[in-house]
This record gives C-alpha cells, sequence and structure tokens, in this order.
C-alpha cells in the first residue's frame, strides 16, 4: 500500500513544529536533526502519527524565511547535528574550535528565540574542519567513505553542482548578489564557470560535502520515525529567491524583472508583492517541468508526506511586470488554468511514486481547483477559523471531505488561543455554538474546557488528516511568523522546553491530547 492509500485510508493526527523550535540538552541553540528524533520518539509516545517540519531551504545571512531561499533544493546546514559527524568528532581542530566556543555555544541553547546567523556560522567552520580532515584521510585513501561520498555528488548532480558553485561564488564574492559578479560568472558561461569550478576546486565542493552530511543526518532521522510508525511531513517552496543558485544557473525557467504576488484582498487592499522572480511557464512545460520534476523526486527522497506550498500558482500566477504597481494573472481563460494545474498535479503524482502531497489551498482559490484536488485524491486544507457554509454560519467539521487535511491554525496565523482571545464576540458566539451546541453571548474564555472542545470538535472531523501545531496543543501565544512584518520574532520561535521537560510542565495538555485520540479513533 502506498502512503497516499494508507493515509486517506486512515485517521491520523499530527503535529506542527518547525525542525528548529525542537529545543534539546544537546542543541547548538537551533533544532537539528538530533533534535528530530528525540522529538519524534516523544512525540510518538504521545500518539502523533505525522510530523511537520516546515521547510528546511537554506536561507542567506539574516534571512530566516525558508519561503525565500538560496535553492530548492539544499538543506540549511544551520540543521546539521555537529556532534554526529564522524569528521568533525575526529578532527583535532574541529574539536579545539568546539571547545573554543562552548560558552557561546550554551548560550544560543538558552536563548529565548533562535539564534540562525550565529549558529550557522559556528557550524559551518566546524564543518569545515571536519571537511579539511576528511579530506586528508578519506580523500587521500580514496576510502568506502570517500566513495559514497562521490556516490551522492553523482547521484544529486542535477542540483548539487549547480548550488555548490553557487555557494562558493556567494562566500567568494561576500554575499554579493550574483548580478553584480564578472559577466562570465554572472551569465553562468560554460567557460568561466569551469575555470573558477578548476580553481578552486577544494573550497567548491566543500558546499557538496556539507550537503551531503546533511543529507545522511535527515535520513537517518527519517529511518529512525518509521520505526516509531511517524511519517515526516516536509515542504515545498512555490518560490526561491532571486539571489538563488537556480535562478542563477537555470534562470530560462525564470521571468527576470517579473515578480510573484497576491491580488488585492481583505488583509492587503493593493495586492501583495513577495520579492520572488516569477517562472517562465511556457518554458517549463515546454521542458516537460523538468526543474518541478527534479523538485518533486528531491523531496519524496527525504519526506513522506510534503506540502505544495501557493498551490493556486501552478494553475495561475499573479505577478508584476517590470515597473508595474499592479499585476495581473500570467494565463487568462479559466480552461487554460485548469488546464496548467491538471498537468502540473498529474506531473507530481507520477514524481511523488506514491507518497502524498497536500495542497496549499488557502485564501481566495477558484472553485475548480479543490474539484481537481478531490478527483486526484491530494488533500487540501481545512481551517477550522476560515471554513464557513454561504449563510455565514461555521462549517461542521463532521462535512469535511475526507480527503482533507483538518486544522485548527497554520504557520501563518496565530496560534488557536490568540486567535480566540482576540475574537470579536459575536463570531466567537457563532462557532462556540457549533462546537458545543451551546448558545452563549460569546463570552466564552479560552481555558482548559475550551480548548479541549476546539480540538475535540476538529479531531473528530471527516478528514483524513487532522494536525496540530505544538503552541495549540499546549495552549500558548507563540506564533512561527507574522506575514506582511519583517522582525527578529518571524521564524525564530523555539520551544521553551526540551521533550523530557514538556512531558513534565505540560502533562495535563498531553494527557488531554491523548484522551481525546482515543475518544476520536486518532489512535
Amino acid at each position: 500500500m502506498t502512503i497516499q492509500d494508507q493515509v486517506l485510508s486512515s485517521r491520523l493526527n499530527g503535529i506542527l513544529l518547525p525542525l528548529s523550535a525542537m529545543k534539546t540538552a544537546g542543541d547548538w541553540g537551533v533544532g537539528d536533526f538530533s533534535s528530530l528524533r528525540e522529538w519524534t520518539e516523544f512525540l510518538a509516545a504521545q500518539g502523533a502519527k505525522i510530523i511537520q517540519i516546515l521547510p528546511l531551504q537554506e536561507t542567506a545571512p539574516g534571512e530566516n524565511c525558508p519561503y525565500s531561499a538560496l535553492s530548492a533544493f539544499a538543506t540549511d546546514p544551520v540543521y546539521a547535528d555537529i556532534s554526529n559527524v564522524p569528521d568533525v568528532a575526529a578532527s583535532p581542530r574541529a574539536q579545539e574550535f568546539i571547545d573554543s566556543i562552548s560558552f557561546k555555544i550554551r548560550e544560543w541553547h538558552d536563548a529565548p528565540r533562535a539564534p540562525f546567523f550565529a549558529v550557522k556560522q559556528a557550524k559551518l567552520k566546524a564543518l569545515w574542519f571536519g571537511y579539511q580532515y576528511f579530506l586528508e584521510t578519506q580523500a587521500a585513501a580514496n576510502s568506502p567513505r570517500f566513495q559514497a561520498f562521490e556516490a551522492y555528488c553523482a547521484a544529486q548532480a542535477g542540483w548539487l553542482r549547480g548550488y555548490a558553485l553557487f555557494r562558493a561564488l556567494k562566500e567568494f564574492y561576500k554575499w554579493q548578489t550574483w548580478t553584480q559578479w564578472p559577466e562570465g560568472l554572472r551569465n553562468f558561461e560554460p567557460s568561466a564557470v569551469r575555470a573558477f569550478e578548476a580553481q578552486y576546486r577544494e573550497y567548491v565542493h566543500y558546499f557538496s560535502y556539507m550537503q551531503w552530511i546533511l543529507d545522511q543526518q535527515l535520513r537517518q532521522a527519517k529511518t529512525f520515525a518509521q520505526e516509531k510508525g511517524v511519517l515526516i511531513f516536509g515542504d515545498i517552496p512555490f518560490g526561491t529567491n532571486l539571489d538563488s543558485a537556480e535562478v542563477w544557473s537555470e534562470r530560462a525557467n525564470y521571468r527576470l524583472g517579473w515578480e510573484i504576488g497576491a491580488p488585492a484582498d481583505q488583509f492587503s487592499k493593493g495586492g501583495q508583492r513577495w520579492g520572488l522572480p516569477a517562472y517562465d511557464w511556457v518554458y517549463q512545460h515546454s521542458h516537460n517541468l523538468d526543474l518541478w520534476r527534479r523538485k518533486i523526486r528531491r523531496v519524496t527522497e527525504l519526506y513522506d508526506i510534503f506540502r505544495l506550498d501557493h498551490l493556486v500558482g501552478f494553475f495561475r500566477t499573479y505577478v508584476f511586470a517590470p515597473g508595474d504597481q499592479v499585476g495581473s494573472f500570467d494565463i487568462q481563460g479559466e480552461q487554460n488554468q485548469i488546464d496548467r494545474g491538471y498537468n502540473f498535479l498529474r506531473m507530481v503524482l507520477d514524481e511523488a511514486k506514491g507518497k502524498l502531497p497536500v495542497g496549499e489551498d488557502l485564501g481566495v482559490i477558484p472553485n475548480y481547483v479543490r474539484r481537481m484536488l478531490a478527483d486526484l485524491r491530494i488533500p487540501g486544507y481545512k481551517v477550522l477559523r476560515w471554513e464557513r457554509e454561504d449563510n455565514g454560519y461555521y462549517r461542521e467539521p463532521r462535512n469535511y471531505p475526507q480527503v482533507s487535511l483538518a486544522t485548527t491554525s497554520t504557520h501563518d496565523t496565530e496560534t488557536v488561543r490568540g486567535w480566540w482571545e482576540t475574537m470579536d464576540v459575536h463570531e466567537r458566539a457563532n462557532i462556540w455554538e457549533m462546537i458545543s451546541a451551546q448558545k452563549t453571548d460569546g463570552n466564552v474564555p479560552f481555558n482548559d474546557y475550551s480548548q479541549r472542545a476546539i480540538l475535540r470538535r476538529v479531531l473528530d472531523s471527516n478528514s483524513a488528516i487532522t494536525l496540530f501545531s505544538w503552541q495549540d496543543i499546549i495552549g500558548t501565544l507563540d506564533r512561527v511568523n507574522t506575514p506582511g512584518t519583517v522582525g527578529e520574532n518571524n521564524w525564530t520561535y523555539r520551544s521553551a522546553y526540551t521533550p523530557a521537560q514538556a512531558a513534565q510542565v505540560y502533562a495535563p495538555q498531553l494527557a488531554t491530547y491523548r484522551e481525546l485520540l482515543k475518544e476520536t479513533g486518532r489512535v
């Protein structure tokens, strides 16, 4: 049975917690792949069958948002468990360096927010020393370990070479954008690229080595999760940064100067500009969607379930032409949009080989998108607060389609507590009547009783998958991201406790969660 069939014929519950937020005793201030193993064991013991960790793509210094990444394929080195890298453990220079920053590691570990930049820079340096030791001991001897590295490079060459070159050049030119590099390198001219690669081969290959280490650790964490009966839920961001490996090395896939965004709505009167380059869908379809096929293959190597970010963009993308203040859809005519989306999703299912895609279909979505998701057995989202009947009343979760994912919040919204406590009193009366079958004036506080009722209502839905953020289970206000804002609180959320501590601090909430899973048949 495929994972898609397994999940859609079951009643499973999952927990959303960004990997960076997974605090453990041994991390450096950002959750790492050993943290994922520890939290997987802990959450599996609570009854969770799915763990959603959000995108892991590498970002530029000072950029914490994984939806604006340096590469659609590469994993961020901030997630490496340095203590679990053999070359680092064996390298005297690496160990000397780690000892020299031990006080900083303790400081980062105890910080209330994830200090991405400092931790990443330290891990990059430790990995560099480990890489030097690897070259001295493994490459020189052409050992089985070195041969495994070369096999990885060959298997991942479709994205890895361009990424490694791009990262080396970014460091070489002190993070100057590729649009300002010397002409030959800027235009990815083969002779210029080969010359740089030949001159700085060791440095370029360091970034391939780094990805090899990360790949091994993520795969080990996934295997551990399988042994615990847990599915890992990853994410494919819709776009990548203009200053990214793929835009630099495969730019025919993009319309440079054009920008992805969203049309005006109740939250954004002038529409949204996301600062990400638009795709050239005509070119991509004429090349058999090669870039996206490789993205899907990559994500299905690493995850069991994957979220297709901004699903509607595969049908029609809202874009801003160079210099334009008002955007428009990049393809006109409903049937043309339907055809483009259908061809894309058929490709996704073909490449997924039985893994389960989940479509992020939130916002203003044409009806044909959700009809197609149902036809292709791809779950879309059912967020309790946004599901309404035509008469304005909240939709009964038992009427959600089976092929769907029901949840109380997303990484871009307030937690369920934040939503409940800031909601208009009339709205609260409306939804509380649906949740509890009780008419009130809406003055219903968020407490253990109301929280239990809200979670139970979602768990009792008809959706094959239900998912809660960790914060919604423990009842806190801490959110992952606030769209439309820039600040140090976005994407830096970190659990205040390790799993062992959380088991004690949140014992009543976790007991309620386990009871609700049993009561609603999601164990």
